[in-house]
């Protein structure tokens, strides 16, 4: 089984070991970090097992009878005047529930920085 899924002409990482390759995977201290993007939000959630209501909860995040607005927002398209980026985190909360990143990694880059 392969670990990136083509859609829309960009590969989104289907398990833990694919994401530990994205920029958006590392800690934001480190030069090559990039904010996740919505797709590779929405595909975290969907590794993780999370509906959008789980992630609302897991992330702490206002609910309404409709659901949660933070994240679908941060599963909106980036051209969505609705997009939002995730909070950070919430994101490094979300890599480390999936065993992709650490706490250690983020200290670990904090002392290489210097």
């Amino acid at each position: 089984m392969s670990e990136m899924i083509a859609q829309y002409g960009v590969s989104i990482p289907k398990t833990a070991e694919a994401f530990k390759n994205r920029p958006c995977s590392l800690p934001a201290c480190h030069p090559d970090y990039k904010l996740p993007t919505p797709e590779e939000v929405a595909a975290l959630r969907e590794l993780l097992g999370f509906s959008r209501l789980e992630l609302s909860k897991f992330a702490n995040v206002a609910l309404s009878q409709k659901g949660s607005g933070a994240v679908r927002k941060w599963e909106s398209p980036s051209s969505s005047s609705e997009n939002r980026p995730v909070n950070y985190g919430v994101w490094r909360m979300m890599l480390y529930a999936a065993g992709v990143a650490c706490i250690d990694d983020d200290l670990n880059a904090l002392h290489l920085e210097g």
